[in-house]
């Protein structure tokens, strides 16, 4: 089977009697039967019998599906002025007619092939694909339906957005003590006298002291470094990618939760605002822990939040999805 080109719903490669969601980059774990419903009683003209009936091939190589085969008994509609239809059984005038379950109704079947005319049921659409308006959720027992965005696309788990956090923490705790090692290098010859009193038999207080005064007079610089490390990290990757080096290890993006699209950089500005205010808590002792808590809170709210926003998310009107985002 040929690789899909653009996102969306395609035949499963591992299994043939269901569909499975390509995010643009890979093959998701998102999957749903390819029919949603049993046929308890027998099908009307107009209903859809079959998955994919009526479905444009969406990649090389796929066949359209074909219309289901005519009951026994029953002559193929023909396109009008190609004669007469075969004579059937009399009727009554008046008589209900009889029909096989399943067969054509005289009004309203066309001969198959004829320019500008479809199958009863030829624009219903597989179980759970987007359509234009909105999204089609038909639910069965058993099937859970995928958080998506208003428009339909898959949004992100927890545990990928998790994932590509500790991958931004990561690099970006790099990052900043890269930048703050002069600052750090200023105090490295006060920490080596204190060390050199201690071996000299000074005290362990005065050692503890003279490292305590170096962390104090070293918290507001270095705090502040990593803070404008981290703020611009990630601006600029989302603003230019919708996505972090993390969020793209993982297949995942940001995109404005009314409409796909990179975000530009207005709204990865205001998306990281919340964590740079909370960043700047420690700098006074009173609100560590108003710090910590707010952190938690933050990163925690995706968990229970109908949208999976984060409240960071909810700030600049954003979700993390599945796959990457277009330019705009």
């Amino acid at each position: 089977m040929d690789m899909p080109t653009k996102a969306g719903w395609y035949d499963d490669p591992e299994n043939d009697q269901q569909l499975r969601y390509f995010d643009g980059v890979v093959w998701s774990k998102h999957t749903t039967p390819r029919s949603t419903r049993v046929n308890s009683a027998a099908a009307q003209p107009g209903q859809q019998e079959f998955p994919g009936q009526g479905h444009a091939p969406q990649y090389p190589g796929q066949v359209q599906a074909q219309a289901p085969q005519q009951a026994p008994g029953y002559a193929a509609p023909t396109a009008p002025g190609a004669g007469a239809p075969p004579a059937g059984p009399a009727t009554t005038p008046g008589a209900p007619q009889a029909t096989s379950p399943g067969s054509p109704q005289q009004a309203g079947w066309q001969q198959p092939g004829q320019p500008g005319q479809q199958y009863p049921g030829q624009n219903q659409q597989f179980p759970g694909t987007p359509q234009q308006g909105g999204w089609n959720a038909t639910a069965y027992p058993g099937w859970q339906p995928v958080p998506t965005t208003p428009d339909g696309q898959p949004l992100a788990s927890y545990g990928r957005r998790a994932g590509a956090f500790a991958i931004d923490f990561v690099v970006t705790s790099v990052l900043g003590g890269l930048l703050s090692a002069p600052v750090q290098l200023s105090s490295s010859g006060e920490l080596q006298k204190a060390v050199d009193d201690f071996v000299a038999g000074g005290t362990s207080t005065s050692f503890l002291d003279a490292v305590m005064n170096m962390s104090e007079q070293n918290l507001v610089p270095l705090t502040l470094i990593g803070l404008a490390t981290s703020f611009l990290y990630h601006v600029i990757f989302v603003a230019l990618l919708s996505a972090t080096p993390g969020k793209l290890l993982l297949g995942i993006s940001v995109r404005r939760r009314a409409a796909p699209g990179r975000v530009g950089w207005s709204i990865a500005v205001r998306r990281r605002l919340l964590q740079t205010v909370l960043g700047l808590l420690p700098l006074v002792p009173l609100l560590q822990l108003a710090y910590l808590l707010g952190s938690a809170v933050d990163l925690s709210w995706p968990l229970w939040d109908d949208k999976k926003q984060a409240l960071h998310d909810k700030i600049a009107g954003t979700n993390v999805v599945v796959g990457r985002q277009p330019p705009r």
